[in-house]
């Protein structure tokens, strides 16, 4: 049973300082046009860059290859080496690498501006109109909670979200406060839910 969304996240296209690509539409061009060259690290098979960089190809039509890493931690370290062309990895690791001149971030996958860094766009911005990947924290109660008690518990929860204490906390881990009613959060889980649902079908991806 929902009962709040605690914090998101967004999801950032990182890639190697050396790649010949500054945005993503230049990025779209030369995967189209060196087909299986371009290669992106994700953390593991069925993992959030997995599946997101599956769902760039199904928007783009690009063709890409995916290498799997043990965690976000060796993907990341091997973009920074130039191993690997692309990540699409957390806004709190990659901005300060982006701003240390150690990689390049071309969109933000959200549909609005991260506050943690307003000065990158947005994918739709950058040409990919509603591509959004974000890592979210939500709270849920079992099945048969009654209603009332379900209730209090998002007051109570999202009264806590809004605080000023909480709020700076989470700003400080680039991370947004969700604070969002029971219907509301119930939306979310459904409208992620559709969405990776299509892009596992779509991809011919396996969960394991």
């Amino acid at each position: 049973m929902p009962i709040t969304l605690l914090a998101k996240i967004a999801n950032v296209l990182s890639v190697r300082i050396t790649l010949p690509a500054n945005t993503l539409q230049e990025l779209i061009a030369y995967g189209k046009a060196n087909p299986g060259k371009l290669s992106y690290a994700t953390q593991g098979a069925n993992s959030t860059a997995h599946l997101t960089g599956a769902y760039l190809e199904a928007q783009t039509g690009m063709k890409m290859l995916a290498v799997a890493y043990r965690g976000a931690q060796p993907a990341l370290t091997d973009i920074l080496a130039g191993n690997v062309d692309m990540f699409f990895d957390t806004l709190a690791t990659s901005v300060p690498l982006h701003r240390g001149g150690k990689l390049k971030i071309l969109a933000v996958a959200d549909l609005q501006r991260a506050k943690a860094a307003p000065e990158l766009p947005t994918f739709t911005e950058a040409g990919v109109p509603g591509f959004r990947s974000i890592t979210w924290f939500g709270l849920v109660a079992p099945p048969g909670t009654p209603a009332a008690l379900a209730e209090r518990i998002n007051r109570d929860v999202v009264e806590m979200l809004r605080s000023p204490e909480v709020a700076e906390r989470l700003q400080s881990l680039s991370l947004e406060a969700g604070a969002m009613s029971r219907a509301e959060t119930a939306k979310f889980f459904a409208d992620e839910t559709a969405l990776w649902g299509k892009v596992i079908k779509e991809a011919g991806i396996s969960v394991e």
